[in-house]
């Protein structure tokens, strides 16, 4: 009758740990700041934040700005130790991390086009008086300004 109850006290504790859920936390930033950050298509807030996420799935991070390209992350879960672990621990996920940690993008301007064209040079100049006319007007800020200037210059000058 002890082993009965013994082992049956023994099942239900460790179908309890099954359900044990392991997070991480996970900065997200973004060049410029203030991006909204989606989370598997959910609305979370806005960059620089921190969150919690679950480490045993796969996020979609989704950052959009207004005036910026669409940037799309995806966290996946990885072993973090590739020492040799077994048991319970394992099998919850509790050697896992989320990898990239910090999620950190770079947004690239929506007036970029996809290729440099047939006149670049004249190109790049009037996406820079864009530019400057959006930072005379109020609408961004001198860091994003600096910003823009500098995407706007390497993306003509690459090859």
């Amino acid at each position: 009758m002890k082993k009965i109850l013994l082992l049956s006290v023994a099942a239900a504790t460790l179908s309890a740990c099954s359900s044990v859920t392991f997070t991480e936390d996970v900065a997200i930033e973004s060049m410029p700041c203030g991006a909204d950050v989606f989370i598997n298509n959910e609305l979370v807030g806005q960059t620089p934040m921190a969150i919690a996420l679950d480490t045993s799935s796969v996020h979609e991070i989704k950052l959009v700005k207004e005036g910026y390209k669409d940037q799309v992350v995806s966290l996946a879960s990885v072993r973090a130790n590739p020492l040799v672990k077994f048991g319970p621990l394992v099998d919850m996920g509790y050697y896992k991390n989320l990898t990239p940690d910090p999620v950190d993008a770079g947004m690239k301007p929506a007036f970029l086009p996809a290729t440099k064209g047939l006149n670049p040079f004249g190109d790049m100049a009037s996406n820079i008086v864009k530019v400057d006319e959006m930072r005379k007007s109020g609408k961004i800020g001198a860091e994003e300004h600096s910003y823009l200037i500098k995407q706007i210059t390497e993306f003509y000058s690459a090859k």
